[in-house]
């Protein structure tokens, strides 16, 4: 408990430090003025994507756990996404939304190993369709960025994702451990085997993962035209495929548990990134507040769901 703490401690300091980084070098009331001056319809549009991204989202999921013979409706998918989000974004360091995704599946396929295995599997093919879609704007955008060290890092750690997907695709699940009083190993070891076993699943059904291939493809476009309208309403005017790349390296950036809720370095990313394009520093901030405003609009409907839910 005390070193859960002090990690929290850790990661205020971090985005605190970030923020205080970030505002100290931009002109605060050039990002009101930016946020301020935004083109109100092209706001709505990105915030109505969002709902999109979520219907998406809960059909990509539906269609990955029908596989695993388990039903359940899209209605009852999205709130919990909506659930799961807002624990993402106001409870980050005492429980995660994809545990309460996990949680809610596992109330129907009496199985948390599987529940959970799903969610990876959902996961891993959004990472899929985000390698593609980086290395398609790479290609494009390869004058502009390809001299980025953070660029190729990023790729780096996009490449070694890959092959622990395919690793994973190829294990083959070892024997049911089966014993009165299992140790702590083997306990683990029977959690990992299931794991894997239900990953296996989709080998033998290929319709499924390819549909949900299909529309995790679907979704990642969904996000990076998200903040292509976004940064459209802040008149920045930088080609479609430079988000290809930019946003991508962001969400990479974000996985590292440093801040809270990525705070701070959300804002330096953007900032690095969009300052290559020419884009302002205050510009860039006003894109990522907006962005990240906007989710927690829908974070706050999460938390209204989970209140008054059984």
């Amino acid at each position: 408990m005390i070193k859960r703490y002090i990690m929290l401690i850790i990661k205020m300091v971090v985005s605190m430090g970030l923020i205080i980084y970030a505002f100290g070098s931009t002109d605060i009331h050039a990002i009101w003025d930016a946020v301020r001056s935004a083109d109100l319809f092209l706001l709505i549009l990105a915030f109505v994507l969002i709902a999109v991204g979520f219907y998406i989202s809960a059909l990509r999921w539906q269609i990955l756990l029908k596989a695993q013979h388990v039903f359940i409706s899209i209605k009852e998918l999205t709130k919990s996404y909506l659930v799961g989000t807002f624990f993402n974004n106001f409870m980050p360091t005492t429980i995660g939304g994809d545990i309460i995704r996990t949680y809610d599946v596992s109330k129907i396929s009496r199985s948390a190993a599987q529940s959970f295995t799903v969610i990876i599997v959902e996961r891993l093919t959004g990472v899929f369709a985000l390698i593609s879609y980086s290395f398609i704007g790479l290609s494009l955008g390869f004058s502009r960025f390809g001299n980025i060290p953070l660029v190729w890092f990023t790729g780096g750690i996009f490449l070694f994702i890959l092959m622990v997907m395919i690793v994973i695709a190829r294990k083959q699940y070892g024997k049911e451990i089966i014993t009165e009083n299992p140790t702590l190993f083997e306990k683990l070891t029977i959690k990992f085997n299931r794991m894997v076993q239900t990953l296996h699943i989709y080998k033998e059904n290929k319709r499924s993962l390819v549909q949900a291939l299909i529309l995790a493809f679907l979704l990642q476009f969904n996000v990076i035209l998200y903040f292509f309208i976004i940064s459209y309403a802040l008149q920045i005017r930088s080609p479609f495929y430079y988000f290809m790349i930019i946003i991508p390296l962001v969400h990479v950036i974000l996985m590292f548990p440093v801040s809270i809720n990525g705070i701070g370095v959300r804002e330096n990313a953007f900032i690095f990134f969009l300052t290559q394009l020419g884009v302002s520093s205050a510009s860039s901030i006003a894109l990522s507040l907006l962005s990240f405003a906007m989710v927690l609009v829908y974070a706050c409907i999460g938390g209204i769901v989970y209140a008054v839910r059984r």
